[in-house]
């Protein structure tokens, strides 16, 4: 999937960040989704597997090592919308994803 994503946002910094808003997006749901539905073997595999797969952390490191580039804002907005989308996320996939009876 990142590599997908990749081909259609050929920038390395808008891809990296696109690919980590999906991601963290992604894991809020999942985590609420295994929460609820009681799906707690596929944890492994899917968050630390496909999610950390998806955002990649180790991108966001080295490019905002690069301070001519706006290496520290870079990091501040991945950190900053990251934290928006999980208190986005979280609350609209209580009120979505029903308890399993």
């Amino acid at each position: 999937m990142r590599y997908g994503l990749g081909l259609v946002i050929p920038d390395d910094r808008t891809g990296t960040f696109v690919a980590n808003m999906i991601g963290v997006a992604l894991a809020s749901a999942l985590l609420v989704l295994m929460e609820r539905r009681g799906l707690t073997e596929l944890r492994l595999l899917l968050l630390p597997g496909f999610c950390a797969g998806l955002t990649t952390f180790s991108a966001v490191t080295a490019e905002s090592l690069e301070p001519h580039e706006g290496g520290l804002l870079f990091l501040t907005l991945n950190v900053v919308f990251s934290l928006i989308i999980v208190i986005i996320v979280l609350p609209l996939a209580r009120k979505i994803i029903p308890v399993r009876s």
